[in-house]
């Protein structure tokens, strides 16, 4: 089967990811603080269904690469299906997975536990494919990778928070623990989503760069 040149469709798909993502991430964590939970949950439902669509186009992508191996025709790319439509799938189960979960009312949290160990799995896909230099841009796809996996992980906090101060206010049972509806130490968290929302823009600049140098070479020279 002959390769087919899909990679910057899908990494202008993961820029648009972060983007929304940083976007309502930020608006919910506004009006939280001004205590009004029915405007954060509004502006979280908005972002979850845009979200779920992204993550739908990317599980697309995702699973007619595992089933076809598009990429494994082009001389010396038998391993870049494995390596870049897994990560894809498994991305895209997480955008759906959460999307549904908000949607549905039901808790985030183990959205963002499955985010912990899909992250662990990117940060290795990163680790490895970069000592076998698989890539004609190692550093970075590995860059791309890191930020990605460490951004998945700290989506567990961040879920958590939805599900204790967003969510769980106005859905009884809806958090992990009875909690208040404000929390009790506001600095733990806003070094939590401080630190998810430097992820996502880490990963939003790594896709951009990326995206800018796929883009550059392909368009110039497609294959």
């Amino acid at each position: 089967m002959a390769f087919l040149d899909d990679l910057s469709f899908i990494l202008d798909l993961l820029i648009l990811v972060t983007a929304l993502v940083f976007y309502t991430a930020v608006l919910v964590w506004f009006e939280t603080r001004r205590k009004d939970t029915a405007r954060a949950n509004t502006h979280l439902r908005g972002g979850a269904l845009l979200l779920g669509i992204l993550g739908g186009l990317l599980g697309i992508f995702g699973l007619w690469g595992e089933l076809t191996w598009p990429i494994a025709g082009f001389p010396g790319a038998t391993s870049y299906d494995i390596f870049f439509f897994e990560p894809v799938l498994m991305l895209s189960l997480l955008l759906i997975g959460f999307a549904v979960a908000v949607w549905y009312r039901l808790p985030t949290h183990f959205v963002g536990l499955i985010g912990v160990l899909v992250g662990l799995a990117i940060l290795f896909y990163g680790v490895r494919a970069y000592q076998l230099n698989l890539t004609q841009e190692p550093l970075q796809t590995l860059l791309l990778y890191l930020a990605f996996g460490g951004t998945a992980i700290l989506a567990y906090p961040a879920t958590l928070y939805v599900d204790w101060f967003v969510v769980g206010p106005a859905t009884p049972g809806a958090d992990p623990l009875p909690s208040n509806p404000v929390p009790d130490y506001p600095w733990l968290w806003r070094v939590l989503v401080g630190m998810f929302l430097l992820g996502v823009i880490l990963a939003g600049v790594a896709a951009v760069g990326y995206g800018i140098t796929v883009a550059w070479a392909h368009l110039g020279a497609p294959p």
